[in-house]
């Protein structure tokens, strides 16, 4: 069974500033990460509640997202220019 894909609209704000190719892959990405969303992870954070929130790099960008397996949802939370 295929997780739900949940965005936070400030995630959605943020990705209309891309060029809209980057956008199309980075959306590409997300659907990737919804299919398989423990393939995807390149390392674990914890929020202020001490959720797991798995990060994943995508060329420039962070990706925090949040696998809610109870609601068989994923919760892309977090979107971020990886500092160099």
């Amino acid at each position: 069974m295929l997780f739900r894909l949940l965005i936070d609209l400030d995630i959605v704000e943020f990705t209309r500033q891309l060029p809209p190719r980057q956008r199309q892959r980075l959306y590409a990405h997300f659907r990737r990460i919804q299919e398989f969303p423990g393939h995807f992870s390149d390392f674990i954070e914890n929020d202020t509640e001490g959720r797991r929130i798995d990060v994943s790099l995508f060329e420039d960008l962070l990706i925090g997202y949040w696998t809610d397996a109870a609601d068989r949802h994923v919760k892309i939370l977090r979107l971020a220019k990886r500092q160099r």
